[in-house]
Protein backbone atom coordinates (compact mmCIF):
# COMPACT_ATOMS: atom_id res chain seq x y z
CA UNK A 1 0.00 0.00 0.00
CA UNK A 2 1.16 3.10 -1.26
CA UNK A 3 2.50 6.26 1.41
CA UNK A 4 -0.11 8.13 0.53
CA UNK A 5 -3.30 6.14 0.92
CA UNK A 6 -1.87 5.22 4.47
CA UNK A 7 -1.34 8.72 5.17
CA UNK A 8 -4.81 9.87 4.01
CA UNK A 9 -6.62 6.94 5.74
CA UNK A 10 -4.82 7.77 9.46
CA UNK A 11 -5.62 11.76 8.97
CA UNK A 12 -9.41 10.23 7.92
CA UNK A 13 -9.32 8.04 10.94
CA UNK A 14 -8.10 10.82 13.57
CA UNK A 15 -10.10 13.45 12.60
CA UNK A 16 -13.18 11.68 12.61
CA UNK A 17 -12.54 10.29 16.15
CA UNK A 18 -11.94 13.99 17.36
CA UNK A 19 -14.50 15.43 15.74
CA UNK A 20 -16.81 15.83 18.68
CA UNK A 21 -13.73 16.69 20.99
CA UNK A 22 -12.60 19.44 18.72
CA UNK A 23 -16.44 20.83 18.07
CA UNK A 24 -16.67 21.40 21.72
CA UNK A 25 -17.56 16.99 22.59
CA UNK A 26 -20.80 15.66 23.71
CA UNK A 27 -23.84 16.17 26.10
CA UNK A 28 -21.25 15.19 29.45
CA UNK A 29 -18.79 18.42 28.21
CA UNK A 30 -20.90 20.84 28.66
CA UNK A 31 -20.45 24.25 29.88
CA UNK A 32 -22.06 23.85 32.81
CA UNK A 33 -20.48 20.39 33.36
CA UNK A 34 -16.92 22.81 33.39
CA UNK A 35 -17.62 25.78 35.28
CA UNK A 36 -18.59 23.36 38.20
CA UNK A 37 -15.44 21.40 38.08
CA UNK A 38 -11.82 23.55 39.74
CA UNK A 39 -10.57 26.03 37.84
CA UNK A 40 -7.33 24.48 37.56
CA UNK A 41 -8.96 21.38 35.63
CA UNK A 42 -10.85 22.46 32.60
CA UNK A 43 -7.95 24.88 31.87
CA UNK A 44 -6.22 22.18 31.78
CA UNK A 45 -8.67 20.40 29.65
CA UNK A 46 -9.10 23.03 27.35
CA UNK A 47 -4.95 23.33 26.66
CA UNK A 48 -5.59 19.22 26.41
CA UNK A 49 -8.43 20.06 23.30
CA UNK A 50 -6.36 22.23 21.57
CA UNK A 51 -3.33 19.37 21.28
CA UNK A 52 -5.27 17.25 20.21
CA UNK A 53 -7.28 19.04 17.77
CA UNK A 54 -4.10 21.06 16.29
CA UNK A 55 -1.66 17.77 15.88
CA UNK A 56 -3.12 15.77 12.82
CA UNK A 57 -3.68 19.33 10.98
CA UNK A 58 0.57 20.07 11.82
CA UNK A 59 1.49 16.55 11.05
CA UNK A 60 -0.42 17.04 7.71
CA UNK A 61 0.84 20.58 7.05
CA UNK A 62 4.47 18.51 7.42
CA UNK A 63 4.12 15.83 5.60
CA UNK A 64 2.82 18.10 2.62
CA UNK A 65 5.39 20.22 2.83
CA UNK A 66 8.06 17.64 2.71
CA UNK A 67 6.20 16.20 -0.26
CA UNK A 68 6.55 19.03 -2.46
CA UNK A 69 10.08 19.96 -1.46
CA UNK A 70 10.89 16.35 -2.41
CA UNK A 71 8.86 16.99 -6.05
CA UNK A 72 10.72 20.29 -6.45
CA UNK A 73 14.06 18.41 -5.96
CA UNK A 74 13.02 16.03 -9.07
CA UNK A 75 10.72 17.80 -11.27
CA UNK A 76 11.67 21.40 -11.51
CA UNK A 77 14.77 22.34 -13.99
CA UNK A 78 17.50 23.99 -12.39
CA UNK A 79 17.12 27.54 -13.27
CA UNK A 80 20.11 30.16 -13.25
CA UNK A 81 22.59 31.76 -15.45
CA UNK A 82 24.51 28.92 -17.29
CA UNK A 83 26.68 28.17 -20.31
CA UNK A 84 25.03 26.15 -22.67
CA UNK A 85 27.79 23.96 -24.29
CA UNK A 86 25.29 22.34 -26.71
CA UNK A 87 21.51 21.19 -25.67
CA UNK A 88 22.74 17.85 -23.26
CA UNK A 89 25.47 20.17 -21.67
CA UNK A 90 25.73 22.67 -19.58
CA UNK A 91 28.20 24.15 -17.25
CA UNK A 92 28.16 26.67 -14.25
CA UNK A 93 29.73 30.27 -15.48
CA UNK A 94 33.02 30.42 -14.38
CA UNK A 95 34.00 33.31 -12.09
CA UNK A 96 36.49 34.18 -15.31
CA UNK A 97 36.59 35.01 -18.98
CA UNK A 98 35.75 31.80 -19.98
CA UNK A 99 36.42 28.12 -19.71
CA UNK A 100 39.13 26.14 -21.69
CA UNK A 101 37.40 23.35 -24.00
CA UNK A 102 39.27 19.73 -23.71
CA UNK A 103 37.36 16.70 -25.97
CA UNK A 104 38.52 13.78 -23.52
CA UNK A 105 37.86 15.96 -20.00
CA UNK A 106 35.00 16.14 -18.36
CA UNK A 107 33.25 19.41 -18.51
CA UNK A 108 33.43 20.24 -15.20
CA UNK A 109 37.10 19.43 -15.08
CA UNK A 110 37.87 22.32 -17.69
CA UNK A 111 40.26 24.71 -16.50
CA UNK A 112 39.47 28.49 -16.45
CA UNK A 113 40.39 31.38 -18.97
CA UNK A 114 41.68 34.75 -18.13
CA UNK A 115 43.07 37.33 -20.66
CA UNK A 116 45.04 39.39 -17.90
CA UNK A 117 46.89 35.56 -16.34
CA UNK A 118 48.86 34.79 -19.34
CA UNK A 119 51.31 37.88 -19.71
CA UNK A 120 54.28 37.47 -22.15
CA UNK A 121 52.31 35.16 -24.24
CA UNK A 122 49.24 37.54 -25.12
CA UNK A 123 50.74 39.64 -27.85
CA UNK A 124 52.44 36.32 -29.45
CA UNK A 125 48.57 34.94 -29.74
CA UNK A 126 46.74 34.24 -32.75
CA UNK A 127 43.07 34.83 -32.12
CA UNK A 128 39.68 33.65 -34.03
CA UNK A 129 35.95 34.31 -32.65
CA UNK A 130 33.28 32.19 -33.81
CA UNK A 131 30.18 34.35 -32.88
CA UNK A 132 27.08 32.66 -34.43
CA UNK A 133 26.41 31.00 -30.84
CA UNK A 134 25.79 27.47 -32.28
CA UNK A 135 29.08 26.55 -30.45
CA UNK A 136 30.37 24.64 -33.64
CA UNK A 137 32.77 25.37 -36.62
CA UNK A 138 32.58 24.64 -40.34
CA UNK A 139 35.30 23.00 -42.99
CA UNK A 140 35.86 26.82 -43.94
CA UNK A 141 36.17 27.60 -40.03
CA UNK A 142 37.98 24.57 -38.97
CA UNK A 143 40.66 24.45 -41.62
CA UNK A 144 41.38 28.46 -40.94
CA UNK A 145 42.21 27.20 -37.21
CA UNK A 146 44.28 24.64 -38.24
CA UNK A 147 45.98 26.08 -40.91
CA UNK A 148 47.83 29.18 -38.62
CA UNK A 149 48.43 26.64 -35.84
CA UNK A 150 49.99 24.23 -38.55
CA UNK A 151 52.40 26.78 -39.46
CA UNK A 152 52.63 28.83 -36.38
CA UNK A 153 53.67 26.24 -33.54
CA UNK A 154 55.62 28.54 -31.84
CA UNK A 155 52.49 30.76 -31.52
CA UNK A 156 49.62 30.09 -29.26
CA UNK A 157 46.30 29.85 -31.21
CA UNK A 158 43.22 30.45 -29.28
CA UNK A 159 39.54 30.17 -30.37
CA UNK A 160 36.97 31.91 -28.43
CA UNK A 161 33.47 30.42 -29.07
CA UNK A 162 30.33 31.61 -27.97
CA UNK A 163 27.77 29.47 -25.72
CA UNK A 164 24.52 28.22 -27.44
CA UNK A 165 21.94 30.43 -27.99
CA UNK A 166 19.11 28.59 -26.72
CA UNK A 167 18.61 28.24 -23.11
CA UNK A 168 19.48 24.72 -22.42
CA UNK A 169 19.12 24.60 -18.84
CA UNK A 170 15.21 24.76 -19.60
CA UNK A 171 16.19 21.47 -20.58
CA UNK A 172 17.69 19.93 -17.98
CA UNK A 173 16.88 18.66 -14.73
CA UNK A 174 20.30 18.85 -13.79
CA UNK A 175 23.40 19.50 -15.23
CA UNK A 176 25.01 17.49 -16.58
CA UNK A 177 28.71 18.17 -16.30
CA UNK A 178 30.53 14.97 -16.26
CA UNK A 179 29.58 14.39 -19.62
CA UNK A 180 32.26 14.73 -22.56
CA UNK A 181 32.14 17.35 -25.38
CA UNK A 182 33.90 15.65 -28.51
CA UNK A 183 32.78 17.86 -31.60
CA UNK A 184 34.37 16.56 -35.03
CA UNK A 185 35.98 20.38 -34.83
CA UNK A 186 37.66 19.89 -31.71
CA UNK A 187 38.92 16.36 -32.05
CA UNK A 188 41.02 17.66 -35.57
CA UNK A 189 42.03 20.89 -33.30
CA UNK A 190 43.09 18.99 -30.17
CA UNK A 191 46.33 17.19 -32.60
CA UNK A 192 47.91 20.71 -32.58
CA UNK A 193 49.19 21.31 -28.79
CA UNK A 194 49.22 25.24 -29.28
CA UNK A 195 45.62 25.24 -29.85
CA UNK A 196 43.27 26.37 -26.78
CA UNK A 197 39.41 26.37 -27.78
CA UNK A 198 37.89 29.05 -25.27
CA UNK A 199 34.08 28.89 -24.03
CA UNK A 200 33.22 32.80 -23.29
CA UNK A 201 31.29 34.01 -20.25
CA UNK A 202 30.34 37.19 -22.10
CA UNK A 203 29.28 38.94 -18.70
CA UNK A 204 32.36 39.18 -16.89
CA UNK A 205 34.61 39.70 -20.62
CA UNK A 206 32.35 42.43 -21.61
CA UNK A 207 32.25 44.00 -17.75
CA UNK A 208 34.12 46.78 -16.41
CA UNK A 209 35.53 47.87 -20.54
CA UNK A 210 34.49 50.80 -22.57
CA UNK A 211 31.67 48.28 -24.30
CA UNK A 212 29.83 47.12 -21.18
CA UNK A 213 27.32 49.78 -22.01
CA UNK A 214 26.74 48.69 -25.47
CA UNK A 215 26.25 44.80 -24.43
CA UNK A 216 24.47 45.34 -21.24
CA UNK A 217 22.09 47.49 -23.49
CA UNK A 218 21.37 44.39 -25.55
CA UNK A 219 19.89 46.74 -28.98
CA UNK A 220 22.32 43.96 -30.95
CA UNK A 221 20.40 41.20 -29.77
CA UNK A 222 17.31 42.31 -31.71
CA UNK A 223 19.03 43.13 -35.57
CA UNK A 224 19.40 40.94 -38.21
CA UNK A 225 23.13 41.38 -38.32
CA UNK A 226 23.66 40.36 -34.50
CA UNK A 227 25.84 37.67 -35.35
CA UNK A 228 28.05 40.06 -37.22
CA UNK A 229 28.19 42.79 -35.21
CA UNK A 230 28.78 40.92 -32.34
CA UNK A 231 31.97 39.96 -34.11
CA UNK A 232 33.19 43.57 -35.29
CA UNK A 233 33.14 44.69 -31.64
CA UNK A 234 34.40 41.71 -29.56
CA UNK A 235 37.39 41.26 -31.76
CA UNK A 236 38.61 45.17 -30.40
CA UNK A 237 37.94 44.00 -27.23
CA UNK A 238 39.94 40.76 -26.73
CA UNK A 239 43.03 42.90 -28.50
CA UNK A 240 42.14 45.00 -25.82
CA UNK A 241 42.27 42.89 -22.80
CA UNK A 242 45.09 40.80 -23.94
CA UNK A 243 46.62 42.11 -27.53
CA UNK A 244 47.63 39.75 -30.29
CA UNK A 245 47.26 38.99 -34.13
CA UNK A 246 43.39 38.82 -34.52
CA UNK A 247 42.24 36.84 -37.81
CA UNK A 248 39.07 36.10 -39.43
CA UNK A 249 37.63 32.74 -39.53
CA UNK A 250 37.77 32.64 -43.15
CA UNK A 251 41.73 33.60 -43.23
CA UNK A 252 43.72 30.77 -44.15
CA UNK A 253 47.17 30.86 -43.39
CA UNK A 254 49.71 30.16 -45.92
CA UNK A 255 53.54 30.21 -43.68
CA UNK A 256 54.80 31.49 -40.64
CA UNK A 257 53.40 34.93 -39.50
CA UNK A 258 57.24 36.07 -38.18
CA UNK A 259 59.04 39.66 -37.76
CA UNK A 260 58.07 43.57 -36.86
CA UNK A 261 55.63 43.50 -39.50
CA UNK A 262 53.28 41.95 -37.79
CA UNK A 263 53.26 43.48 -34.50
CA UNK A 264 50.94 46.58 -34.29
CA UNK A 265 49.23 46.46 -37.60
CA UNK A 266 46.93 47.21 -40.06
CA UNK A 267 45.99 45.67 -43.44
CA UNK A 268 44.82 47.05 -47.03
CA UNK A 269 42.05 44.94 -48.32
CA UNK A 270 42.36 46.10 -51.81
CA UNK A 271 45.16 47.05 -54.43
CA UNK A 272 43.81 50.57 -54.13
CA UNK A 273 43.93 51.08 -50.91
CA UNK A 274 40.61 52.67 -50.33
CA UNK A 275 39.44 50.74 -47.00
CA UNK A 276 41.49 49.44 -44.03
CA UNK A 277 40.11 45.67 -43.06
CA UNK A 278 39.86 45.07 -39.49
CA UNK A 279 39.54 41.11 -40.41
CA UNK A 280 43.25 40.95 -40.03
CA UNK A 281 45.36 43.18 -37.53
CA UNK A 282 47.84 42.95 -34.59
CA UNK A 283 47.38 45.05 -31.69
CA UNK A 284 49.51 45.20 -28.09
CA UNK A 285 47.91 44.71 -24.81
CA UNK A 286 46.29 47.78 -23.67
CA UNK A 287 47.10 49.47 -27.38
CA UNK A 288 45.27 52.81 -27.55
CA UNK A 289 44.02 52.40 -30.75
CA UNK A 290 41.99 49.13 -29.52
CA UNK A 291 40.58 51.18 -26.58
CA UNK A 292 39.39 54.24 -29.06
CA UNK A 293 37.87 51.47 -31.49
CA UNK A 294 35.39 50.08 -28.39
CA UNK A 295 35.22 53.73 -27.75
CA UNK A 296 34.12 54.97 -31.06
CA UNK A 297 31.68 51.84 -31.93
CA UNK A 298 30.12 52.26 -28.31
CA UNK A 299 28.92 55.55 -29.57
CA UNK A 300 28.25 55.11 -33.14
CA UNK A 301 26.31 51.78 -33.10
CA UNK A 302 23.62 51.48 -35.76
CA UNK A 303 21.75 48.36 -35.74
CA UNK A 304 20.42 48.57 -38.86
CA UNK A 305 23.78 48.87 -40.50
CA UNK A 306 25.74 45.86 -41.59
CA UNK A 307 29.21 46.77 -42.53
CA UNK A 308 29.83 49.65 -40.75
CA UNK A 309 31.27 48.51 -37.86
CA UNK A 310 34.07 47.06 -39.02
CA UNK A 311 36.41 48.33 -42.57
CA UNK A 312 34.36 51.57 -42.57
CA UNK A 313 34.32 52.47 -39.16
CA UNK A 314 38.31 51.69 -38.71
CA UNK A 315 39.72 53.75 -41.90
CA UNK A 316 37.42 57.04 -40.38
CA UNK A 317 39.12 56.21 -36.98
CA UNK A 318 42.63 56.01 -38.59
CA UNK A 319 41.80 58.91 -40.99
CA UNK A 320 40.31 61.35 -38.00
CA UNK A 321 43.36 60.13 -35.74
CA UNK A 322 46.14 59.24 -38.15
CA UNK A 323 45.23 61.54 -40.84
CA UNK A 324 45.54 58.66 -43.05
CA UNK A 325 44.31 59.81 -46.77
CA UNK A 326 42.51 57.18 -49.04
CA UNK A 327 44.94 55.48 -51.52
CA UNK A 328 47.89 56.74 -49.22
CA UNK A 329 49.92 54.81 -46.79
CA UNK A 330 52.64 57.71 -46.37
CA UNK A 331 49.90 59.71 -44.71
CA UNK A 332 50.05 58.04 -41.44
CA UNK A 333 50.72 60.42 -38.33
CA UNK A 334 50.80 57.77 -35.89
CA UNK A 335 54.20 55.86 -35.62
CA UNK A 336 53.12 53.17 -33.22
CA UNK A 337 50.29 51.34 -35.87
CA UNK A 338 51.85 50.59 -39.42
CA UNK A 339 49.85 49.68 -42.72
CA UNK A 340 50.52 46.68 -44.74
CA UNK A 341 49.96 46.30 -48.52
CA UNK A 342 46.77 44.19 -49.77
CA UNK A 343 49.14 41.58 -51.11
CA UNK A 344 49.96 40.32 -47.06
CA UNK A 345 46.20 38.86 -46.64
CA UNK A 346 44.38 40.18 -49.28
CA UNK A 347 46.10 38.60 -52.93
CA UNK A 348 42.79 37.83 -54.28
CA UNK A 349 39.71 39.96 -54.90
CA UNK A 350 36.30 38.52 -54.37
CA UNK A 351 34.98 38.22 -57.46
CA UNK A 352 37.74 35.94 -57.94
CA UNK A 353 37.29 34.10 -54.68
CA UNK A 354 34.25 32.66 -56.17
CA UNK A 355 34.78 31.47 -59.23
CA UNK A 356 35.05 28.24 -60.09
CA UNK A 357 39.02 27.42 -61.80
CA UNK A 358 40.19 24.12 -63.82
CA UNK A 359 43.77 22.73 -62.31
CA UNK A 360 45.68 24.28 -64.51
CA UNK A 361 44.70 28.02 -63.59
CA UNK A 362 44.81 27.00 -60.04
CA UNK A 363 48.05 25.50 -60.02
CA UNK A 364 50.57 26.94 -62.67
CA UNK A 365 53.31 28.94 -61.36
CA UNK A 366 54.21 30.24 -64.32
CA UNK A 367 51.55 32.80 -66.72
CA UNK A 368 48.20 33.42 -65.64
CA UNK A 369 48.00 31.10 -62.97
CA UNK A 370 46.01 31.97 -60.07
CA UNK A 371 48.74 30.78 -57.02
CA UNK A 372 51.20 33.06 -58.59
CA UNK A 373 49.51 35.80 -56.92
CA UNK A 374 50.34 34.50 -53.35
CA UNK A 375 53.84 34.08 -53.50
CA UNK A 376 54.37 37.11 -51.72
CA UNK A 377 51.49 36.16 -49.06
CA UNK A 378 50.87 35.36 -45.80
CA UNK A 379 48.08 34.25 -45.71
CA UNK A 380 43.96 34.55 -48.23
CA UNK A 381 41.05 35.93 -47.44
CA UNK A 382 39.01 33.41 -48.71
CA UNK A 383 35.80 35.82 -48.35
CA UNK A 384 33.45 33.19 -46.76
CA UNK A 385 33.92 31.04 -50.36
CA UNK A 386 36.14 27.81 -49.36
CA UNK A 387 33.41 24.94 -48.73
CA UNK A 388 34.32 21.76 -48.14
CA UNK A 389 32.11 19.29 -50.53
CA UNK A 390 35.14 16.26 -50.98
CA UNK A 391 34.74 16.39 -54.63
CA UNK A 392 35.51 19.64 -54.87
CA UNK A 393 38.73 19.73 -52.43
CA UNK A 394 39.35 15.83 -54.05
CA UNK A 395 39.63 17.37 -57.33
CA UNK A 396 41.11 21.00 -57.01
CA UNK A 397 38.39 22.93 -58.90
CA UNK A 398 39.58 25.99 -56.78
CA UNK A 399 42.21 27.92 -55.63
CA UNK A 400 41.02 27.37 -51.80
CA UNK A 401 40.96 23.31 -52.25
CA UNK A 402 44.73 23.14 -53.49
CA UNK A 403 45.77 25.52 -50.85
CA UNK A 404 43.39 23.27 -47.86
CA UNK A 405 45.02 20.66 -48.56
CA UNK A 406 48.43 21.81 -47.72
CA UNK A 407 47.61 23.76 -44.84
CA UNK A 408 45.07 21.90 -43.77
CA UNK A 409 45.58 18.82 -44.05
CA UNK A 410 43.62 17.09 -40.93
CA UNK A 411 40.33 19.22 -41.74
CA UNK A 412 40.63 18.19 -45.46
CA UNK A 413 40.81 14.21 -44.50
CA UNK A 414 37.23 14.78 -43.07
CA UNK A 415 35.55 17.35 -44.84
CA UNK A 416 32.71 14.81 -45.42
CA UNK A 417 32.14 14.21 -42.08
CA UNK A 418 31.31 18.35 -41.73
CA UNK A 419 27.87 19.79 -42.11
CA UNK A 420 28.64 22.86 -44.23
Amino acid sequence: MSFKVTFWRFVRRNIGDQRLICNGGDSSDSLAENQQRPTGMGTSRRLTKVVVCLLPMSLLILLLSTAKDQNAITQIPRVGKVLCVNIKLAVDPPVADGLIMQKDVRASQWKTFNSTSQKGLTDRRIVFHETSGTNELTFRQCCAVESAAKNNPERPVQLFLRPLFIPCHEHLSYHPSDLFHKPLWLDILSNYPNVEAILLNEEHYFAGTPLQSWYDAGKWRKTRHETVHFSDYIRFLTLHKGGGLYLDTDVLTLRPLQGDKFRNFLSYDNVAMDGISSGVMHMEAGHWLATAMMRYLAEEYDPFEFAFHGTQAVSALMSSACGIEQGDPKSNTCKDIHLLPSRFFFPIVKQLASEKLDRARVMSLKGPGVLTRLNTSYGVHTWNTMRNDPGDLANNPSVFGSLAQIHCPMSVARASEFLN
